[in-house]
């Protein structure tokens, strides 16, 4: 009878924090740039008459030796269900056998998961005296993108512009708990760019939220909000200004923010692209510049899911926790 362990929302948040996560991706980046991680095509549909959108993601960690997947998406109505807008559940399997080995809350795997990404990306293409964040979306990824940004960099304000007021104030309770850190509301999103060292956009939309006159010499940019075809955060025009950086070529030329400029000419539809894995290999260059102006374009990969997914499995094994299954 196959066992499988289950691991709670609660669970993983007590073994995945950004301490751990931080090391696990970095090294993660450059298996997947040494062909060590292997990623599947990617799932993304609407989820007719429930507003809503269904993937998966899946991968294949051939040094850890974890097969495994992510499914779930965005639903819009969530809200008035007492329900985030995001849900995903986290399987894990056997690459000798294909038995499950463990099933696991995706939620906080893909926030912490994230917001770790980010953080290596800010660390690696971003000026290291970087001071002045900008966070343009206060939603539960905005919040963790700020949180990884004061992980690496010596963060110092945060100007924050979201629709939403009950986002900017819960925003606010979090990041300006930590000491050192003024969190200043913005009436709109260009007075919190204009002059910031590093901006991360977490809308999610369909309408840029950040234009190319807002960001000056030196700015590094953290796009996170786009991971499906025909969304848009970032003016096209940037590109035209920027050193790109991907996580993936293919996703970011199709889902991600690279897929407006693709379209616009701006960028060749098949590269060549610089990778987040191939800077940190040390096989091509991230930022050369203190006045360059680079931007992360992040569509989010199955093997971070797995990383962070086989971490906690190790983890939880040896702290005894999670509930066993049988199936």
């Amino acid at each position: 009878m196959t066992q499988v362990l289950i691991l709670s929302r609660a669970d993983l948040q007590e073994l995945l924090t950004l301490d751990v996560m931080v090391p696990a991706i970095e090294k993660a980046f450059v298996a997947f740039a040494n062909g060590r991680a292997l990623t599947y095509p990617v799932v993304r549909e609407q989820v007719e008459g429930h507003r809503g959108i269904f993937g998966i993601k899946s991968g294949y960690l051939l040094d850890e030796q974890v097969l495994g997947l992510k499914a779930g998406g965005f639903w819009l109505d969530n809200a008035a269900k007492g329900l985030t807008a995001h849900q995903s559940t986290t399987i894990l399997f056997d690459p000798a056998s294909g038995v499950p080995t463990a099933v696991m809350d995706g939620n906080h795997i893909t926030t912490v998961r994230t917001s770790a990404v980010g953080a290596v990306a800010a660390r690696t293409l971003a000026r290291p005296d970087s001071s002045v964040a900008a966070v343009l979306g206060c939603g539960v990824q905005g919040t963790a993108q700020a949180e990884a940004l004061c992980h690496v960099l010596p963060i110092r304000e945060i100007r924050t512009f979201d629709t939403s007021a009950a986002n900017c104030r819960a925003f606010a309770a979090r990041l300006g708990a930590r000491a050192g850190v003024n969190v200043v509301e913005a009436p709109d999103a260009r007075v919190a760019v204009t002059g910031a060292d590093v901006v991360v956009t977490a809308v999610g939309g369909r309408q840029p939220v950040l234009l190319s006159e807002w960001v000056g010499a030196g700015t590094h940019v953290n796009a996170f909000g786009t991971d499906t075809k025909g969304k848009i955060e970032v003016q096209t025009s940037l590109f035209a200004r920027a050193t790109l950086i991907v996580d993936d070529g293919v996703q970011a030329s199709t889902l991600g923010e690279t897929q407006a400029a693709v379209t616009a000419g701006l960028i060749p539809a098949d590269g060549p692209w610089t990778t987040l894995g191939e800077v940190l290999a040390g096989r091509k260059p991230g930022r050369v510049r203190a006045d360059e102006i680079t931007l992360f374009d992040a569509t989010g990969l199955a093997f971070q899911d797995l990383i962070a997914g086989s971490l906690a499995l190790a983890l939880a094994r040896e702290r005894g926790l999670g509930q066993m299954a049988s199936l």
